[in-house]
């Protein structure tokens, strides 16, 4: 299944259940052609990039009020390592119409909302589908950035996703912190936990340049192993890690390490020309060690809640200019999210972030695992 912009290989989850939990990621992985040393993916059907590389299981829900559940994981290309600690907002988009398209759900004339949850975070997602004589109409005239052609659009609400995986939108209390990464070298960082623990840093701060393609920031190994290290030190900050060593952190998925921006222009990954009137801020997302070729649709909602809060880098970079949605610059181009944000003495909470997506089955049949691969 396509969501937005990532792609994933769906299960069926009575289809997994039977096997163990060592046997279904030997499985997943395998399916999807992991490990590569070569970072391709070549043997499986991953895409080699971490947008490319992902697993939902699918169920039909017993609770009252919930349609269905999504089980997500991240498949590292290179490691043996699936993670299951964070969710994906693009490929929630795909939920919905799977549901439908497998006859999980009833549906409904012209919308039909189905309610998901998120088993990993808890998260509870109201997905608003476009459907005809009770089918997913998959065609539509809606575009975003980072996918060719059009579609259908996929309404997605996350609701009242403050705090899913630290128990707080703020999870140290401040809208800033500093990080220490040497004795003579400090940086400041804005910690949000809004549908994902994300950490926002000026690029300049980082002597990054926003309008840089992905490849070319990856080339930069200085600037990743620096983003990497900021991330471990904000893991740590969260309790996510016992320490700032890389190999006491538990997750490469979560938290998320984001650059922030001043509204610029500059040329997408699909020569087109963004005009800085067009964004309120430019970003370069890190996933998986990597510069994202979009943006996590999680860190959108993420950034669209954080642009909300007094002080943080975030709010900070776009002043209290912002009307409407937050329109957000990345590599292939400009997402816009809303978000229904509240305080309450003096705590923040996040109502409801919304979110447009399209999504399509590209294939559906049976994956075929080696024997040696379950040994």
């Amino acid at each position: 299944m396509r969501g937005g912009t990532s792609r994933a290989v769906f299960f069926a989850e009575n289809d997994i259940a039977k096997y163990s939990s060592e046997d279904k990621n030997k499985i997943i992985l395998t399916a999807l052609g992991s490990p590569d040393p070569y970072g391709r993916q070549i043997d499986g059907l991953g895409g080699g990039i971490s947008s490319l590389s992902k697993v939902g299981i699918i169920g039909k829900s017993s609770t009252s009020g919930i349609d269905l559940t999504f089980t997500f994981g991240q498949v590292d290309v290179r490691t043996p390592i699936i993670d299951w600690k964070g969710t994906c907002g693009n490929m929630m988009a795909a939920v919905g119409p799977y549901g439908i398209e497998e006859n999980l759900i009833k549906t409904r004339d012209p919308i039909t909302k189905v309610r998901i949850l998120a088993t990993n975070t808890s998260q509870l997602i109201e997905a608003h589908i476009s459907v005809k004589d009770g089918q997913y109409q998959v065609e539509g005239d809606y575009a975003i950035a980072g996918v060719p052609g059009t579609g259908s659009p996929v309404k997605l609400d996350f609701i009242n996703p403050s705090g899913n995986t630290t128990g707080s939108i703020l999870p140290t209390g401040s809208p800033t912190d500093t990080i220490q990464i040497s004795p003579n070298k400090t940086i400041s960082v804005s910690i949000v936990d809004v549908t994902i623990p994300v950490v926002f840093v000026r690029a300049e701060d980082v002597s990054a340049d926003i309008t840089k393609f992905p490849p070319d920031l990856d080339a930069d190994t200085a600037l990743q192993s620096l983003l990497e290290t900021i991330r471990v030190h904000a893991s740590q900050k969260m309790q996510l890690s016992n320490g700032v060593d890389n190999s006491l952190i538990s997750s490469k998925a979560v938290p998320k390490v984001v650059m922030i921006g001043s509204s610029t222009s500059y040329q997408t990954s699909d020569n087109r020309y963004i005009a800085t009137h067009e964004t309120d801020l430019c970003i370069r997302a890190i996933s998986m060690g990597l510069t994202h070729r979009t943006i996590p649709a999680t860190v959108s909602m993420c950034l669209a809640a954080a642009a909300n809060i007094n002080n943080t880098i975030v709010h900070d970079t776009i002043g209290d200019a912002m009307q409407g949605p937050l329109r957000i610059g990345h590599p292939a181009g400009v997402i816009e999210v809303g978000a229904e944000m509240k305080q309450v003495g003096g705590s923040w909470q996040a109502k409801r972030i919304t979110t447009y997506r399209t999504a399509r089955r590209i294939m559906e049949g049976s994956i075929l695992v080696p024997l040696s691969s379950l040994g």
